[in-house]
């Protein structure tokens, strides 16, 4: 008997003030091509979140490859195998290549891919080296797509995966393509949950399912397919892939860089620096940049919010890149720039200071912001509300640092 891929138990999820899923259960095999379909608003999307851990659940669990993976108690654990997402807002960053984003997908499975052949199988060879942001809305979802797909094109082991609304966007011959991965990939033995309202896709359905009963659908003969790519032992994906969203908008020098400069230009505006008691008022002015800087938190997690980057990276584990270091640098160039301005010479101590400052409270800030990811509206909570209990420890650091 198949691999059970998927297991949804008991589970009762709400959304807003109302139940969307209730007492239900299903589960995906391997080999499985599970078609979800439904109007409108009738929770197929619930499902496929459900399955990839991205919604509280109020009761049941959830389960990969027969391992925990979500409990309404709360607990929520990493699967034990990477497994291929397609969110509807497609779950991409814009500023970043077709072909670093398809790489980075792979390398979370320890492969290195040639993705070219992927590419010219949905006529995108052409804009490889394009930033997904530049692509028309059809091309930006035909990437999305790949990006579901490419965990189980490099396994040779049963994988699952989660497509919602796979076709939304895509031409005829993308959705063919589409069609022709999905029951080749079915053929080797992975197992596909798919919200779909397309015709084509369902007519491929070896299950469809409309939320209360499953019903048998086609017999999947196609070719199975041969595993891509060549195992590697994945380094630093996170520190890296963190780094490269930071780097490639230059959002650390836009958001955390101009918000600790205009912090030193207020003080400047005040008054002579020369004029300013020496000790506590001199440090906290030095110091001041680099903890204003810290408190925009790591740029990461504001680009991570464009089409729900964030979830996508969510359901592949308990972390999500991070421009790690960052801090450690804008603070350093911050409080080296304020300490010559303030003193007239660079203060080695308070530069070190300055720099863990900013960034631990960075990654406080981080910490913070990501706590929220689990509720069902993350955004309508004012976390920054808290940022002022930040300035104790600060002062409690300035008055310390001013006696060295």
């Amino acid at each position: 008997m198949a691999e059970v891929l998927l297991s949804i138990k008991e589970v009762e999820v709400r959304r807003g003030m109302g139940t969307v899923l209730s007492a239900y259960d299903l589960d995906v095999f391997g080999g499985d091509i599970l078609v979800i379909t439904g109007e409108n608003g009738s929770g197929k999307s619930t499902v496929i979140e459900t399955a990839a851990r991205l919604l509280p659940l109020e009761k049941g669990h959830v389960s990969h490859h027969g391992h925990l993976t979500h409990h309404a108690d709360g607990r929520r654990l990493n699967p034990i195998k990477p497994f291929g997402l397609t969110l509807q807002s497609n779950g991409v960053i814009g500023s970043e290549t077709v072909e670093d984003h398809l790489q980075t997908v792979a390398m979370l499975s320890g492969v290195q891919l040639n993705h070219e052949p992927l590419l010219e199988s949905y006529n995108m060879d052409h804009r490889k080296a394009d930033v997904i942001g530049h692509l028309s809305g059809g091309q930006a979802r035909k990437i999305a797509v790949l990006t579901g797909l490419i965990p189980a094109m490099v396994s040779a082991s049963p994988t699952l995966v989660l497509l919602d609304e796979p076709d939304a966007g895509l031409d005829d011959h993308a959705i063919d393509s589409l069609i022709g991965q999905i029951t080749s990939l079915a053929a080797a033995g992975h197992g596909f949950l798919i919200a779909s309202h397309n015709p084509k896709i369902q007519s491929i359905a070896t299950k469809l399912h409309d939320l209360s009963t499953t019903v048998e659908g086609v017999p999947n003969d196609a070719k199975p397919w041969t595993a891509l790519g060549t195992k590697v032992q994945p380094r630093n994906t996170l520190f890296r892939t963190g780094h490269r969203y930071a780097s490639s908008t230059h959002s650390g020098l836009a958001r955390n860089g101009i918000v600790s400069m205009m912090v030193l230009g207020c003080l400047l505006a005040l008054g002579d620096p020369a004029n300013l008691p020496t000790g506590l008022w001199t440090t906290g002015a030095i110091l001041a940049p680099a903890f204003a800087s810290g408190l925009v938190g790591d740029p990461t997690t504001h680009l991570l919010r464009e089409n729900r980057a964030v979830d996508w990276w969510r359901a592949q584990g308990q972390r999500t890149p991070a421009a790690t270091g960052l801090g450690l640098m804008v603070g350093t160039m911050v409080t080296v720039a304020a300490s010559y301005v303030m003193l007239g010479l660079v203060d080695v101590y308070l530069v070190v200071i300055g720099a863990l400052m900013c960034e631990f409270t960075m990654k406080a800030v981080r910490f913070l912001n990501a706590s929220t990811q689990r509720l069902s509206r993350p955004n309508a909570v004012f976390i920054r509300l808290l940022l002022p209990a930040f300035i104790l420890p600060w002062a409690l650091i300035v008055s310390w640092a001013a006696e060295l």
